[in-house]
């Protein structure tokens, strides 16, 4: 009699023709991040002949992709292993299963023929937790050249699709390594980690509640989060400024090591948009925030940073950057912000604030290398507000004085944004000055006295009351009404390009100091009116 394993053997062996253990070898433990859970037994072989032939996956992909599904979830039946050999591949979107690895041939490369190819823990809601999920290349993990990756190509000529390579949702204990992304500046992250919500509004009203001026309910669906997950050894090219190689809008306990990125931003922790059209920032300052999050050894080429940071309305905790973070002609290495906080129209909007981060460290080295200025790099409106007046001058924007218009700024590659020039390692703009996060009104942290619209009153800090959805109380569910104190520690040691002076690259003397290492709001340059747009000018955007 053929037992449960057996049959998945023979299964897959009819799939394959081809059984080995040669290959098979995981990226390895990661304590408290990632433990590898699969055996090393290869349970099918995927190679580039028949219908997953360079030509007829092509034509038919859909064949190929349904023969590696098949193949997965066979393996997943005895915790396996699949391999798929060296060749060209179109596939479709590939749902994997849990308790597999998937192991690719070097210089394998993926073409995408639907907006997602790679997807785990994300079905509206509905989703069983995904676990014990690994996809990297074949052979030892240890002293591998940047070659030695799988490739996922986004298969367009178009520029700003939404392409998202890897989507994570609802999961715990996942792997991702080995892979270089070939994208066309997407305007999505190639590999997005986001809770598997149930597609409601994040907020709605308590019935429950008791004579309060907000009683309201949090989406808890917003707390089904990629969870345990260790990236490593992933590379990027063409990404698009306003995305990433990796953005995670959820998180906990997220590992990220020796992740590059050609252009845009390699690594964005942001939580949502912060739009009006965001869900998962109404859910509440914690539904979906992150915790214990590291960023390690984190690098970009020609974009705007390599790290990301803006909480909009999450309370973040522990985020910890060290390793080597590197920008290499990049506007800045290191750019953290303040949230948004959008005002909602409707009788749930209960007067959302900026969140924050905290127990936020900036460890190990930060290096920025500069040996291209001439407008070359990536940049936001925000990062706009920091150029310096000379090389504006120096544009078609306005050649006689310091005012410009960003719109006649060059066009980055993906056509949404524009191309700047490098102005610092570190933007800490979420604080007015070092020493001073900015007026009270900006609300960019604690003012637990604080009374706003609505006469809703914060609580104390002596009444350890949150309202948020860690209350005791559950009547009170109201969203705490004060903005978000930011804690950065930067232990780093910060280098700007020692063979470039920074005030040489336009900067009128006293702008900013002579190779500053860290800039914050103060330091955006009086005169940098943009004409359009809700903030009209540098004198504003540090009011906000």
């Amino acid at each position: 009699m053929l037992t449960h394993r057996n049959k998945a053997l023979l299964y897959t062996c009819l799939l394959s023709g081809t059984i080995s253990s040669a290959y098979a070898a995981s990226i390895g433990n990661k304590p408290g991040y990632f433990t590898n859970t699969i055996s090393n037994t290869v349970e099918a072989t995927i190679t580039n002949t028949g219908q997953c032939s360079t030509t007829n996956s092509a034509s038919a992909p859909g064949q190929c992709t349904n023969k590696i599904v098949n193949a997965l979830n066979a393996a997943s039946a005895v915790s396996g292993v699949v391999v798929i050999k060296k060749g060209t591949y179109t596939l479709n979107k590939i749902s994997m299963p849990s308790n597999v690895r998937l192991e690719i041939e070097p210089d394998t490369i993926l073409k995408m023929n639907q907006n997602i190819l790679f997807d785990f823990g994300k079905k509206g809601g509905n989703a069983d937790k995904a676990e014990n999920i690994e996809i990297t290349t074949t052979g030892p993990k240890t002293n591998a050249t940047k070659n030695d990756r799988f490739i996922i190509d986004v298969n367009t000529n178009t520029v700003f699709q939404d392409k998202r390579m890897v989507r994570v949702g609802y999961a715990e204990n996942f792997s991702i390594s080995r892979m270089h992304q070939k994208d066309n500046f997407s305007q999505t992250p190639n590999i997005f980690l986001v809770a598997d919500d149930n597609g409601q509004p994040g907020v709605q009203s308590d019935s429950g509640g008791t004579n309060l001026n907000r009683n309201v309910v949090f989406n808890s669906s917003y707390s089904r989060i990629p969870k345990k997950g260790y990236l490593a050894d992933i590379s990027g090219e063409k990404i698009a400024t306003g995305y990433a190689v990796i953005q995670p809008f959820s998180g906990e306990n997220l590992y990220f090591k020796n992740i590059t990125g050609e252009r845009g931003i390699t690594v964005r922790i942001e939580p949502g948009s912060g739009l009006v059209t965001d869900r998962l920032n109404r859910a509440g300052p914690r539904h979906g925030a992150y915790r214990n999050i590291v960023l390690d050894s984190i690098s970009n080429t020609g974009g705007f940073a390599a790290i990301f940071l803006k909480p909009h309305a999450k309370i973040n905790e522990n985020i910890k950057i060290k390793g080597i973070t590197k920008g290499k002609n990049s506007t800045f290495v290191i750019w953290a912000d303040s949230g948004s906080a959008p005002v909602w129209a409707d009788t749930n909007d209960i007067g959302y604030t900026r969140g924050y981060f905290t127990d936020t460290t900036i460890s190990g080295t930060v290096k920025h290398i500069i040996t291209d200025v001439n407008f070359k790099s990536d940049i936001t409106i925000a990062g706009s507000y920091f150029l310096p007046r000379k090389g504006i001058r120096n544009t078609a924007s306005n050649t006689s004085n310091g005012n410009f218009q960003i719109f006649k700024l060059p066009r980055d590659g993906s056509g949404a944004r524009w191309l700047g020039q490098p102005i610092a390692p570190v933007a800490i703009v979420s604080s007015y000055s070092q020493d001073n996060v900015g007026n009270d009104l900006v609300k960019r942290h604690d003012r637990p006295s604080l009374t706003v619209n609505g006469n809703i009153e914060a609580p104390s800090q002596a009444s350890s009351q949150d309202l948020d959805e860690g209350s005791n109380n559950i009547q009170r569910k109201r969203y705490r009404k004060f903005g978000g104190r930011y804690s950065i520690k930067v232990n780093a040691a910060i280098q700007a390009d020692a063979d470039i002076d920074y005030s040489l690259l336009g900067l009128n003397a006293g702008d900013v100091t002579r190779n500053n290492p860290i800039i914050y709001r103060e330091n955006a340059i009086d005169g940098t009116n943009r004409n359009g747009g809700s903030i009209t000018s540098a004198s504003e955007f540090i009011s906000k």
